[in-house]
């Protein structure tokens, strides 16, 4: 893909890429390339240091029927309307579910942004995400789902 791109075509553009690399790996450290090929994208965004940005979050996840751990990656995207105002943030989720046991019981939540001019670069931000020690926890745990999804917020 060549040129910027709509934001509104974010959820699209993410669910295509990870057709073309054939699904998304149920590992957490095999979420991060989808993520890092989704990064390559760019959108058509203010050039303001929060417009696109990305944020890394786990934690019991409460709304769902069954009690549910969950791990994602957001990209966080503004969006802005024809006069070039902010009207809200456009946020595509890359989230893995897992049932909650025991173990991720005990695990606190936490949530992690990255914008750039933060002061590391993206690839290390992101491989940070891939040591983080929540991966080597869910390393032996198969997600009951995987979903990519949009919402504006």
């Amino acid at each position: 893909m060549s040129g910027k791109q709509q934001v509104e075509s974010a959820e699209a553009i993410a669910r295509q890429l990870a057709e073309e690399m054939g699904g998304v790996d149920r590992s957490v450290s095999g979420l991060t390339p989808l993520v890092r090929r989704f990064a390559e994208i760019e959108f058509e965004v203010p050039e303001l240091p929060d417009a696109d940005g990305y944020l890394f979050q786990y934690g019991q996840a409460n709304w769902f029927p069954e009690p549910t751990f969950a791990l994602g990656i957001v990209r966080q995207i503004e969006f802005v309307d024809a006069a070039g105002e902010h009207e809200s943030y456009v946020q595509v989720q890359f989230e893995f579910r897992y049932p909650l046991d025991d173990e991720l019981d005990s695990v606190d939540s936490h949530s992690e942004w990255w914008f750039p001019g933060d002061g590391a670069s993206f690839d290390s931000w992101l491989d940070s995400v891939d040591r983080a020690e929540i991966s080597n926890l869910l390393a032996a745990k198969s997600p009951r789902d995987i979903a990519i999804w949009q919402e504006m917020v």
